[in-house]
């Protein structure tokens, strides 16, 4: 996408609008953005938190290439085949079957998914028609600092897929070291998407990053739960696992303003 000219958000934009009330609906997490966005870490993040919680959703991977969350997490559903022209199809009977049963769920997208795009060119209405059903879709737009990486958002929004509760998540792990986030993320947070968006009431945070990024990679490489690896599970010492209670901190300060949101 090319960037705008517009002014920067002011001050009381720059998080977005208050969390749209779900109206005790169940949420439908559709996690959406490109690869290495921040999405199933995010996922992984909110079903360890769930669980730990004592509540349950419905777990989909639906990236036929990269079905990473199945492998921290018992019953994780996802299509039986990898050819990528059958994933619309199986998107379009798990969504029926949500608005049916009435269940929240994360479904973690494919970076360049195109099910979810299928399935709101075929119904523009696909937003309403899931609340009048009885759930709450959450668009979930992960974003580094690229503007190119907003191209999701731009479509779908035009396309007329506008839920009531949309977040912008800016990931900070997408930001080169040394650079400042804020000004990484500038051209984003002024781009004429993210300000039409926000002004109907989409919510914007900021997403932390697990440093050092050898710690994440020592998580995720052992499969680890967040919960688990905080506790000490997997053998991490002392420092790791206080920099994953710091990050794990710092990840729910970062998305309580859609607390209620959460599944």
């Amino acid at each position: 996408l090319p960037p705008t000219r517009a002014a920067a958000l002011p001050d009381g934009e720059a998080r977005g609008a208050k969390a749209a009330d779900l109206g005790g609906r169940p949420p439908v997490w559709f996690l959406i953005g490109p690869n290495y966005s921040g999405k199933t870490t995010f996922a992984r993040w909110a079903a360890d938190r769930m669980f730990a919680a004592g509540r349950s959703a419905f777990l989909g991977a639906l990236d036929p290439l990269n079905r990473t969350l199945s492998a921290f997490f018992m019953d994780v559903e996802q299509p039986a085949s990898a050819d990528p022209s059958l994933t619309p199809a199986w998107l379009r009977s798990v969504v029926e079957h949500l608005m049916r049963e009435r269940l929240p769920a994360i479904a973690d997208m494919g970076g360049g998914d195109t099910s979810l795009a299928r399935l709101i060119s075929d119904l523009p209405g696909l937003a309403d028609t899931m609340e009048e059903a009885g759930i709450a879709p959450v668009a979930a737009y992960f974003l580094g600092p690229r503007v190119d990486d907003l191209s999701s958002l731009a479509t779908f929004e035009a396309s007329g897929f506008r839920p009531r509760a949309t977040l912008l998540v800016l990931n900070g792990a997408r930001v080169d070291a040394g650079l400042d986030p804020a000004e990484a993320f500038a051209p984003i947070r002024r781009h004429s998407a993210v300000r039409s968006a926000v002004a109907r009431g989409a919510v914007v945070v900021e997403m932390p990053r697990l440093d050092p990024p050898e710690l994440a990679l020592e998580v995720e490489r052992k499969r680890l739960g967040f919960g688990a690896a905080r506790d000490g599970e997997g053998g991490l010492g002392p420092l790791d696992r206080a920099g994953v209670r710091a990050w794990m901190d710092r990840m729910q300060r970062a998305f309580a303003p859609v607390e209620p949101w959460l599944p």
